[in-house]
């Protein structure tokens, strides 16, 4: 436990020009994702809610799901005067047999292009390492069941 909150804290200091550091990155997002949904490479649900203590709904959607990967798309959703708005959204690739996960599109942008910058993909992952570790703190988690799938408003 002490070994993995150091490495988690080196992972999100270390200086983000370097490859390592973004791998590291990418190994502490998949510790928060299997915190945050433990059983995601074997559930069947396609569509989860969580609520936190003060209400917020967190959304996970599996977008597509392989041997070795499953993606999914992250949003809180908020009420609103004009509705519900969902905010932050990001794409998130979780490869299981790596064990490391990875922003690919934040609001329907592309991160993960051969074009992107190293910095992209850095602020991209941490922003979902923190926003991960938020969302545990505030209670958020998901427990799917295989053959379940539930989608509430």
């Amino acid at each position: 436990m002490v070994q993995e909150a150091s490495a988690t804290h080196r992972a999100l200091e270390a200086k983000p020009r370097t490859f390592a550091a973004l791998m590291e990155l990418y190994e502490t997002n998949y510790i928060y994702m299997r915190r945050l949904v433990p059983d995601l490479e074997r559930a069947d649900a396609e569509r989860e809610i969580s609520f936190s203590r003060d209400g917020v709904a967190l959304r996970l959607e599996v977008l597509e799901r392989s041997r070795y990967t499953t993606t999914v798309l992250l949003t809180h959703r908020f009420a609103s005067g004009c509705g519900a708005e969902s905010l932050p959204e990001l794409t998130v690739r979780v490869y299981h047999d790596a064990r490391v996960a990875e922003v690919m599109a934040t609001g329907g942008r592309t991160v993960r292009d051969p074009a992107g910058s190293l910095e992209q993909r850095w602020v991209s992952n941490r922003f979902l390492s923190r926003w991960l570790r938020f969302s545990l703190g505030e209670g958020h988690g998901f427990r799917l069941q295989s053959g379940s799938s539930t989608d509430r408003p």
